[in-house]
């Protein structure tokens, strides 16, 4: 029986060192109370998405048994067909950002299987397996496929942090940015006018994960209360702050999320001699009830 329904995900938060995380193995129940997770039915009135124990001739197992979400639990998928699914997730500000799931595709030439992101609403859509280069996206494991059939289980786990940190008018130039507070994954599958009788496309146990190590001291964002020049440098920046804190910090992240340097007790004004190997870093600068967010690039 199909199983075709919206379904809701949990969110779940974890204060340590403030880490966020969201995971979903299809498992019941759902909780009801957060939308994280729709099948549009609104859009795509046969859409094929469905969440359930998979009894098909390729895709007869869940990676974590029983359910998965599938492209029809039963049957194999039909010709021109466009069916879509989509993920929400609530932004928390992280160093890390990054999204892994398993999945199997059992396709025939032609077909279109595609995750894309949107930071800014769905006003526009990034396809990291177009784009990766663009937006500075790095892949966790061989950078997946999703145009030929695989069979065994794959691992997709992109990490998106610089992009999804950048800002307009900062250091890193992308066509789009983030703008909003929701990150929004859609992920779609298309058919064309001709099947060999295939199963499309399976995914198991999503993980999507924040990593913040800002304790549990709400702090709000403002990047105007501090200015760092000259950018890039060899790693001598000067820093100015509209802030006088007597406890303001500096904590400096590689493009891993890893703290490669800290300084406490800091005026609000000085220089930083940052000994660090060429490449990308996020700086955060945090003062009293404040916190700003600086891209540093060192060139030696």
């Amino acid at each position: 029986m199909r199983i075709l329904f919206t379904a809701l995900l949990s969110f779940v938060c974890f204060a340590v060192e403030a880490q966020y995380y969201w995971n979903e193995s299809f498992e019941a129940p759902y909780d009801l109370n957060r939308s994280h997770f729709k099948i549009d039915t609104t859009t795509y009135h046969h859409n094929i998405w469905q969440i359930g124990a998979p009894h098909k001739t390729v895709f007869s197992t869940a990676y974590t048994a029983p359910n998965v979400i599938i492209t029809d639990t039963v049957n194999h998928y039909p010709v021109n067909d466009t069916s879509v699914f989509t993920i929400y997730h609530t932004y928390y500000y992280t160093y890390m950002f990054s999204i892994n799931f398993m999945y199997k595709m059992d396709i025939d030439s032609g077909v279109i299987a595609k995750m894309e992101i949107s930071g800014d609403n769905g006003l526009n859509w990034i396809n990291p397996m177009r784009q990766d280069t663009t937006y500075q996206f790095y892949w966790g494991w061989t950078k997946p496929r999703l145009d030929t059939s695989e069979l065994t289980w794959q691992n997709y786990q992109l990490n998106m942090s610089p992009w999804v940190n950048a800002y307009a008018g900062g250091p890193d130039t992308f066509p789009h940015y983030r703008t909003s507070d929701t990150i929004m994954f859609r992920f779609t599958f298309i058919s064309r006018s001709t099947t060999s009788g295939r199963d499309g496309w399976i995914m198991d146990n999503f993980y999507l994960e924040n990593a913040i190590m800002e304790g549990s001291v709400k702090t709000v964002l403002n990047n105007d209360i501090l200015s760092i020049y000259p950018n890039p440098s060899k790693g001598n920046f000067y820093y100015q702050s509209t802030t006088n804190s007597p406890e303001a910090s500096i904590v400096v992240y590689d493009m891993t999320g890893r703290a490669v340097y800290t300084r406490d007790n800091l005026q609000s004004g000085g220089y930083l001699n940052l000994p660090l190997p060429n490449g990308n870093y996020t700086l955060r600068y945090t003062s009293g009830e404040y916190y700003a967010l600086k891209k540093l690039v060192i060139i030696n």
